[in-house]
């Protein structure tokens, strides 16, 4: 769906009785608004348009710096036409530079007045920094909600933080934790006056997180996670639905068909209180914003570069190869980091705010360092213990030998790929391999104790069944008698002109003599004819067999 701009880059807000024609048709219908604020190139105008399919323009990389949305554009939401979604120039334009402040200060608190729920867009490395230009939008927002509350016509609104490439070592309460400090911090040190000044934050806001993961390298999961933001938007049934009746702005008479009318009267009221949103975001004077807008906008590049950085060593151990010389690479990447610093601001006289923005700064990109030293712990562990079991394999290698050269392997790579001058440890995950090293090689024992009792068990059921043949041969014998044997001889002789035949046979283990007086049919020890050949023709007689 179509945009309109409703405030142009100059601060001209829209004069027209209707912000969409259908506005009139609408009557006392009462609209829900939900705005976007932070930082340009954020990728605000991209999620609105994922969440509520509406065609706000985006950034063009080969403009990368200058601003895509200037001043405030509204456009509906083709799901729900009560719906108006405001998309809000980025809070940190290189365009307006430190004269700007006033004019985004007003923008803040124009869009937080006038919507029910308020998306603060975010980056992962801007949480907990004070100095980042989101926190800088907070405080617009609060005088706001403060000098409505003075007058007594606050109404509760939702601000849910959006925060962009998320780290998945961090759960969204922790991170909500940080920027909940930080919001009340900014809240404390906000002028007050009538019904706001003993007021707490929470008494006008309420508060909620959404993570999500990087759109480019994680696209699948971010695709995911917008599906589930949409949800609370547009799924009245949702257990954290947003747009409640609590949070809409239909009690101070805002009807569709005199939004319009509402909205140049707020922003003309607005404009009142920007001078002040602007002198309280640095109270050093001039000088110092200047210095603290430079130093702001040296970090956001690096930390851009940075984040690109990590993201690419995280992908190239995502095929579980490590990295060499890891901690070189970051004390060269932080090195660098710090040069490009010192340099953007080398004519910044304010020692002590570089200083300090040049420590945040490194303490940032530690934090992003640290997530990839991880990973690659995971990788040597992962490494490590493939050579464990590779070395028990062999029955050769002894288990504690084995142990010791995979733990001493573990350990060195992992000091050699801590950052120089960091306090990153590996032990959790040494003590995580030790681990599961000890319970392998307690397993592997116990299983050859197994192996060796059934070995033995099998060499006792052998020798069994060893005694129970020797006792059936023993048994044969006795049947059949004679002498056990490897061989079978035969041997015949008749002594000239007698009826005598002597044989002496060895057979089946089986020794015997024979003397027959007869041809003896029967006689099978020296062939099938028996003595026949060797008796004359019709010879008649006895004979008798002893088995030796």
């Amino acid at each position: 769906m179509s945009f309109i701009q409703i405030v142009d880059s100059e601060g001209v807000v829209l004069d027209a009785p209707f912000w969409f024609p259908e506005d009139q048709e609408l009557g006392s219908e009462a609209y829900a608004v939900v705005s976007i604020l932070g930082c340009q190139g954020s990728g605000k105008s991209t999620l609105l348009n994922k969440l509520f399919q509406t065609n706000f323009l985006i950034a063009d990389k080969r403009n990368f710096g200058r601003a895509t949305t200037k001043g405030v554009h509204v456009a509906k939401c083709p799901q729900n036409s009560l719906l108006v979604v405001m998309d809000v120039e980025g809070g940190d334009s290189r365009e307006r530079g430190v004269s700007g402040k006033a004019f985004q200060s007003r923008i803040a608190g124009f869009a937080s007045a006038i919507s029910d729920v308020v998306l603060i867009n975010l980056w992962f490395h801007d949480v907990g920094r004070t100095e980042a230009a989101s926190y800088s939008l907070l405080r617009a927002i609060f005088v706001e909600a403060a000098k409505a509350a003075a007058e007594g016509g606050a109404i509760k609104t939702l601000m849910c933080f959006v925060v962009r490439d998320t780290d998945p070592s961090y759960t969204s309460e922790e991170l909500k934790d940080i920027l909940l400090q930080g919001a009340r911090d900014i809240w404390n040190t906000i002028p007050k006056t009538g019904e706001a000044v003993d007021a707490k934050l929470e008494d006008f806001f309420d508060f909620d997180l959404f993570a999500l993961p990087h759109m480019q390298y994680e696209s699948e999961q971010f695709e995911n996670k917008c599906k589930e933001l949409k949800d609370h938007f547009l799924q009245e049934s949702h257990p954290k639905f947003y747009l409640r009746s609590e949070y809409s702005k239909v009690g101070i008479g805002i009807p569709a068909d005199g939004f319009a009318a509402f909205s140049k009267n707020l922003w003309e009221s607005v404009y009142e209180n920007a001078e002040i949103l602007s002198s309280g975001d640095v109270e050093a004077g001039q000088a110092e914003l200047t210095a603290a807008y430079k130093c702001e906008e040296a970090t956001s590049d690096i930390l851009r570069d940075i984040a690109k950085e990590t993201s690419k060593l995280l992908r190239n151990l995502e095929d579980g190869e490590k990295i060499s010389n890891l901690g070189s690479k970051f004390r060269d990447l932080v090195n660098q980091c710090l040069t490009r610093f010192d340099n953007a601001v080398s004519d910044v006289s304010s020692n002590a705010l570089v200083s300090r923005k040049r420590r945040e700064l490194e303490a940032i990109i530690d934090t992003s360092l640290n997530a990839v030293f991880v990973k690659q712990l995971q990788v040597l562990r992962e490494n490590a213990l493939s050579q464990f079991k590779a070395s028990l394999s062999s029955e050769e290698v002894p288990s504690d030998f084995a142990f010791f050269t995979a733990d001493s392997m573990f350990v060195r790579e992992a000091e050699d790929s801590i950052r120089p001058g960091s306090d990153w440890s590996y032990n959790t995950e040494r003590t995580d391999l030790q681990n599961t090293m000890h319970e392998i090689s307690s397993r592997r024992k116990q299983l050859i104790a197994q192996q060796i009792q059934a070995a033995q068990q099998q060499a006792s059921a052998l020798q069994y069944l060893q005694m129970q043949q020797a006792q059936m041969q023993a048994i044969q014998q006795q049947q059949y008698g004679g002498s056990g044997g490897n061989w079978n001889f035969g041997a015949a002789y008749r002594p000239p002109e007698t009826d005598v035949n002597i044989s002496v046979g060895y057979q089946q283990h089986r020794t015997s003599i024979q003397i027959s007086m007869v041809p003896d049919e029967s006689a099978g020890y020296l062939g099938p004819g028996g003595f026949t050949a060797g008796v004359g023709p019709g010879n008649l007689g006895l004979s008798f067999n002893i088995n030796i």
